[in-house]
């Protein structure tokens, strides 16, 4: 690719990425380029998409082309939280319609498709190995050794946060949640809603996607999972056998891979955003996969995201960005507060040092229903 120079520079192609949506247009007259270093080709981690998306893809202009997937509907969610007996909220009693859960592979190509079709320019199976920054903005060096120069450059390569680091970011992290994450075909139809099911040393998680497939994970804090040796499949299947409504539902399925190893902690990049740059979604700041808000909370960002580059390069503006990082400052401290709250719900095992270290004082707790995380509100 010959080399050549864009206003915006964004890395990374998931639902973060998005700002090329928003920017294209917000603002048509910049130019965007997109890097993503897959050919949105193989199996992604991260299905949920809770009913108040609609309005959010809506505002994109892909709620068609998202409804032409054909992702799979579910109308409610369940967990074992609290106690053995699963609380249930469904989604016909909220105002907001159904949920999915995606196949995420393709739910991420569409949004990138889209962005292409609006002016995006998209570069896929595309890396970036190497990042300066000068008087005019950046200069991006990719795998194949073509120059990229940028005004703006976003950082949305995820957990990673790769580039955010490099210029000079860090997360402030809470906790050490993994995440150990299997898919599995399924031979009968069960139930598609997602479901929760606590146990003495963390959660588990199940939930039917499309194309007769399931997703099941095991949520633990780090050091904890060394000792049940969890990424192994045997321990996991050992582990498995703590979660009765879980493993009910795998019965019969036949596992599809490895066990998939990803960072779950609730964690936030500070700052989120500086001089030319600024971060998105996971690359900004990680909620804990109970929330079911992490693809929400991506788009949502990258909308916002691209009002702060329009304001910098189009009216040379930064206070935007200073709004942009307070914004993922203070929807994070309110996550942390909710998240704390639906924690204390669980107290069947006193003793163990997972749930001790979610602990809060009495009094403090609200019900898991009104905390509404599972239930996407």
């Amino acid at each position: 690719m010959p080399d050549r120079r864009f206003d915006v520079a964004i890395v990374g192609g998931g639902p973060a990425g998005c700002a090329g949506l928003s920017l294209r247009s917000h603002a048509p007259g910049l130019s965007a380029v997109l890097c993503e270093a897959s050919a949105y080709d193989g199996p992604r981690i991260g299905e949920t998409l809770p009913p108040a998306a609609r309005r959010v893809l809506e505002h994109l202009g892909v709620w068609e082309s998202f409804r032409r997937q054909g992702h799979r509907e579910v109308h409610g969610t369940a967990a074992a939280w609290g106690s053995a007996d699963p609380w249930e909220h469904d989604f016909l009693f909220t105002t907001q319609g159904a949920g999915w859960h995606l196949d995420r592979t393709a739910f991420d190509a569409l949004l990138a498709d889209e962005a292409e079709q609006r002016g995006l320019t998209l570069l896929r199976k595309t890396r970036v190995r190497g990042m300066e920054k000068d008087d005019g903005g950046w200069r991006l060096r990719l795998a194949g050794g073509a120059i990229l120069t940028a005004r703006f450059l976003v950082d949305a390569t995820g957990a990673s946060a790769t580039l955010a680091r490099r210029c000079g970011a860090r997360f402030e992290a809470s906790d050490r949640l993994t995440a150990f994450v299997r898919l599995f075909e399924e031979t009968e139809a069960r139930d598609p809603r997602s479901l929760v099911e606590a146990f003495a040393d963390g959660w588990w998680y199940t939930a039917g996607l499309p194309g007769g497939l399931r997703i099941a994970a095991c949520l633990t804090d780090a050091d904890l999972a060394r000792g049940f040796g969890l990424g192994d499949p045997s321990g996991w299947l050992r582990l498995l056998g703590e979660a009765e409504r879980v493993s009910a539902l795998l019965q019969g399925a036949r596992p599809q891979g490895p066990v998939t190893i990803r960072a779950a902690q609730s964690r936030r990049l500070t700052p989120a955003a500086g001089p030319g740059w600024l971060a998105v979604g996971d690359a900004a700041s990680l909620f804990d996969p109970l929330s079911a808000q992490g693809i929400l909370k991506g788009l949502r960002a990258g909308i916002f995201a691209s009002y702060a580059i329009v304001d910098l390069l189009e009216k040379e503006d930064d206070s935007g960005l200073v709004r942009y990082d307070r914004f993922v400052r203070d929807e994070h401290v309110s996550y942390l507060r909710v998240r704390e709250k639906y924690y204390a719900e669980e107290r069947r095992w006193p003793e163990s040092v997972f749930w001790s270290r979610r602990a809060v004082p009495d009094g403090a707790a609200t019900s898991p229903a009104s905390a509404g995380w599972r239930g996407g509100e």
